[in-house]
């Protein structure tokens, strides 16, 4: 199959098309960087660009990965992140639609309103910030395609991704790359919020995205890509700790946070087949790695 994977040149894109290639299919990368992966062929590209759909043509699957993904940063940039999350899913369905692809989204956890129950796919949608609103834009869209076009579409919301080649430094996204950061430097880790986050390994990601495109259930669908598994951010910064032997001061600065974010995979299960397999201390471990290896 012929693949074209928008951010492929990014943090889960170069896992995804390393197993796409594995898997027998042909992966194509889409992003603004100049160049792609080696001996990949890539489309140099912006996703918020209402000419880029006219740059795609003759592949079976668009898996569209790009997109702005700082949080916290949204709220003072809510324009720059509709543009690139919501106008570039909006470009890539109608790309999907010129050259008869199915389109695969990856939209995110923070489409839904903080829950103390596990969230399941039907559960309450109600963002918290711009970023939240802009991937939630795109999944209607896609709904819309389906609805009105008959592209097969298919929605992945993603909970708290981590592994090799996330490296963050602040904001509220992507908190497991600050906490390994900090501790790799000494510095305190700082806990600001009491809830519960889904932490899932970046291999078991790419597992449920091979998965969706290899096994279509339905023209349209939506599937949390998660673990199931809660942990408090206080639980993560001790397990962080402890994988880095470090000995940073872990530093409680708790604000008033509404519920938890973490997933209900029943139907990923029931439906793909989806099994995550790296535990979060295996996981740590093999991010903690990388990242002394690569700082």
């Amino acid at each position: 199959m012929k693949v074209l994977i928008t951010g492929g040149t990014g943090f889960i894109g170069g896992h995804l098309v390393r197993a796409l290639a594995e898997h027998g299919h042909h992966p194509i990368t889409l992003s603004r960087r100049p160049a792609g992966l080696p001996g990949v062929p890539h489309i140099s590209a912006d996703v918020g660009s209402v000419d880029t759909f006219r740059a795609v043509d003759g592949v079976d699957a668009i898996i569209h990965l790009a997109g702005l993904s700082n949080a916290s940063e949204s709220l003072g940039r809510p324009v720059d992140y509709v543009r690139v999350n919501a106008m570039g899913t909006l470009n890539m369905l109608e790309a999907a639609r010129q050259c008869g692809a199915r389109l695969l989204l990856a939209s995110s956890q923070r489409v839904y309103r903080p829950s103390v129950d596990p969230l399941a796919e039907n559960a309450l949608l109600e963002p918290q910030d711009p970023y939240g609103y802009s991937k939630l834009c795109g999944e209607r869209w896609a709904e819309m395609y389906t609805r009105f076009y008959g592209v097969p579409t298919v929605v992945l919301r993603f909970f708290s991704v981590y592994g090799p080649g996330l490296v963050v430094t602040s904001g509220a996204s992507g908190v497991a790359g600050i906490f390994v950061a900090r501790a790799l430097r000494g510095e305190p880790i700082i806990v600001h919020a009491d809830q519960r986050r889904d932490l899932t390994y970046v291999t078991d990601v790419v597992a449920g995205i091979l998965l969706a495109l290899e096994r279509p259930t339905h023209l349209h669908c939506c599937y949390n890509v998660a673990t199931g598994v809660g942990t408090s951010m206080e639980e993560l910064a001790e397990i962080t700790r402890r994988v880095a032997r470090s000995r940073s001061e872990i530093r409680v600065e708790r604000s008033a946070a509404f519920g938890h974010l973490v997933a209900d995979i029943s139907r990923a299960r029931q439906e793909l087949g989806y099994s995550p397999r790296v535990d979060l201390e295996e996981g740590l471990e093999r991010y903690v790695a990388w990242y002394r290896a690569n700082s």
